[in-house]
């Protein structure tokens, strides 16, 4: 026994053998280099701290970090199709400025032009254009589609334009690409129809769900549009008092179909679900102990957890989640962020 542990009693910082692996866990900023008077020095910070941001728990661990926790294994689609309503848009597991020269390609694909770019906001516009040229892009081919025994010649020829819109989704690295059709007649473009037509929308989408499927850009990174809607959609914040809670910046309607979708995929049980009440019962399911006896032991007990019950608030920042016990009690910090990123990671 001596032997085995040997090396570990002399093998850290105090012992003989120094083990340098763990020192950035108490690197501290050292000062920067002086440079004498009279001389020039291109010396920069090759490893520059980054800023921390949003980190509203930190400090509940001012000890040891513990290591991270999760519900469930992600096993999220790489490109899905989201519908709420009459609504419809993609989601991406690519972050928006890999998404972008998607975008871009696919409309220099369809030759049909750029009107307007606007990266900082994700939106990129085609020019008008018209479907009865007979050329076969992704584009007039999913008007087409939609149109298909539509009357498009009464009253002069019928000019379409798309814009696609990118957009930070709700997991943290992921995308959404929002379209809009517009339709006018030849020679009267300032009788403009938004949306007309929710067929057009939808098999627009579905198109540009498969030519992205196809990977035509695979790889290719944007630093034009790094800067996408920057305000992100989801985010882990405190109350006034201490406690964690998620902040979705989307309507209502669907923060409840997210949460609720999150639930599901992660694989929590849900033993209640009051939409009069906005809120989940749920389990959230305890860790399992290894080893082979332990297992054994806990056969019984193998859905034992801790039950939860998660709220939703409409409110002037966004719609608010919380993370509260069966008496209605804030939960324990570790536990309420656990919930919360779990949601978060799974969402749609």
């Amino acid at each position: 026994m001596l032997a085995s542990t040997g090396c570990r009693l002399i093998g850290d910082d105090p012992g003989v053998f120094v083990d340098p692996r763990d020192d950035y866990v108490s690197a501290t900023v050292g000062p920067p280099i002086a440079v004498p008077d009279g001389m020039e020095s291109s010396v920069g910070d090759t490893w520059p701290i980054p800023e921390i941001v949003e980190q509203p728990t930190a400090k509940t661990y001012a000890g040891e970090v513990p290591r991270p926790k999760f519900l469930a294994s992600a096993n999220v689609d790489a490109i899905k199709i989201q519908k709420l309503g009459a609504r419809s848009w993609i989601v991406l597991a690519d972050a928006p400025e890999q998404v972008w020269p998607l975008v871009t390609q696919l409309v220099a694909d369809s030759g049909v032009g750029v009107e307007r770019e606007d990266p900082p906001a994700g939106i990129v516009e085609t020019a008008w254009f018209a479907v009865d040229s007979g050329a076969g892009d992704v584009l007039r081919d999913a008007i087409r589609t939609a149109l298909e025994g539509r009357e498009q010649t009464a009253e002069g020829s019928w000019l379409d334009r798309v814009q696609v819109r990118i957009e930070r989704a709700i997991r943290p690295g992921s995308s959404e690409v929002h379209v809009v059709h517009y339709r006018t007649r030849s020679g009267r473009e300032e009788d403009v129809e938004t949306s007309a037509v929710p067929e057009v929308e939808a098999e627009l989408i579905a198109k540009i769900a498969e030519y992205f499927a196809q990977g035509p850009a695979a790889g290719s990174v944007s630093m034009i549009a790094r800067e996408i809607a920057s305000v992100s959609k989801a985010r882990i914040v405190e109350d006034e008092r201490g406690n964690p809670m998620l902040v979705l910046n989307i309507g209502f309607d669907r923060a409840w179909a997210t949460v609720d979708g999150a639930l599901q995929r992660s694989q929590m049980d849900v033993l209640a679900t009051d939409r009069d009440r906005s809120s989940f019962q749920a389990v959230v399911l305890a860790e399992r102990t290894p080893g082979f006896f332990a297992r054994v032991l806990s056969r019984n007990d193998a859905n034992a957890g801790t039950p939860v019950t998660i709220t939703l608030h409409d409110r002037a920042e966004g719609v608010v989640v919380e993370v509260r016990d069966d008496g209605g009690q804030p939960v324990s910090r570790d536990l309420a962020e656990q919930v919360l990123v779990t949601l978060r990671e799974f969402a749609a």
